[in-house]
């Protein structure tokens, strides 16, 4: 089998690593193994106070993935399909294979490679529709139903009431707490700023608003705030949420596990950027059960199909800011030829 050289592969994975993960811990790790490409996990950035049974971790490997295919694409490789391994949660504390598969020449570029790096969370309020830009997101929506439900309009204002409520629940959660604040780069002298986690711009804070959140998030003081009943002091997003252009509901089959629903949900956020939309999720909805309970309530994931997450969308902003990424050649490892 024909294998691709290392600094073409090198390429495809820091493209791969411009694909969202939870507080942009940014799980995947790469293997070449000749002509096979492997998917592993750092299981160091397991979130494993917010996500106890791996779903949002399995979601962001399979983001990865097909952020690697989309590249591979791109430059007229094909990464087959994924062979995968089972993987059950807490992870093992050494780096555990995912999936892997063949690498082979003669691929069709992708439509969606070309808006990897325009894809971006947008925690900003959005400005209005036009109506052509109504149109293509209508026509998003169309194309990714395997995914993503449009929630009626009618009901923005019982999704920005609820996902405010269950973000400040989250806050009195001092051990989410803690894991938020571990991931959060609120100074640009902070070590990691330029490498993962949230920084101010990518939260949409003003330096004085990042000031004030470098006191406020820390666990014990956000957990006070929130039980005081003053949550909105840190959570502004029932405002945002209202300025949505649309509320996107991250849905699957049952059949359809989280890898594959990550997979799915890249596709749909890089053909909302290819539309002239931003999206940012909120995951309260699902991570907490009074979110789930609103969801339930508002009747927005219809029978036969699971929640895993919920987006407000709105017209994309003209420079979002762009969210650290690591160095691409930290990602991926070579294994040695057999003798």
């Amino acid at each position: 089998m024909i294998a691709p050289g290392v600094d073409r592969v090198t390429q495809w994975v820091s493209q791969s690593a411009r694909a969202p993960s939870a507080h942009n811990v940014q799980p995947a790790r790469w293997r070449l193994a000749g002509a096979y490409l492997e998917l592993w996990e750092d299981p160091t950035r397991w979130l494993a106070a917010g996500d106890p049974v791996g779903r949002d971790a399995s979601i962001g490997l399979g983001m990865a993935w097909e952020g690697l295919r989309l590249a591979a694409g791109a430059d007229g490789w094909q990464l087959g399909e994924p062979e995968r391994d089972a993987a059950a949660y807490p992870p093992p504390p050494t780096p555990r294979r995912r999936a892997r598969a063949a690498l082979a020449p003669g691929a069709v570029a992708d439509p969606l490679a070309a808006w990897v790096d325009s894809r971006r969370s947008c925690r900003q309020a959005f400005v209005a529709a036009s109506a052509d830009a109504e149109a293509r997101l209508e026509a998003v929506f169309a194309a990714h139903a395997g995914i993503a439900l449009r929630a009626d309009g009618s009901a923005l204002e019982g999704f920005a009431a609820a996902h405010q409520a269950a973000s400040i629940d989250l806050l009195r959660d001092r051990s989410i707490g803690a894991e938020l604040h571990a991931w959060l780069r609120l100074s640009r002298r902070h070590p990691l700023a330029t490498r993962d986690g949230l920084d101010a711009a990518c939260l949409g804070l003003s330096p004085l608003e990042a000031l004030g959140g470098r006191v406020l998030m820390r666990p014990a003081v956000a957990a006070m705030v929130a039980r005081l009943g003053l949550g909105g002091l840190l959570v502004d997003e029932a405002r945002k949420t209202r300025t949505a252009t649309a509320i996107a509901v991250l849905a699957v089959t049952d059949g359809v596990d989280d890898f594959e629903a990550g997979r799915r949900w890249y596709r749909f956020w890089l053909a909302l950027a290819a539309a002239g939309f931003a999206a940012v999720p909120m995951s309260a909805l699902v991570d907490t059960s009074r979110g789930r309970d609103a969801l339930a309530a508002l009747k927005a994931v219809p029978a036969g199909r699971r929640a895993v997450n919920v987006m407000r969308v709105g017209v994309a902003p003209a420079a979002p800011p762009a969210s650290a990424r690591l160095p691409a050649a930290e990602l991926l490892e070579v294994a040695a030829k057999a003798a």
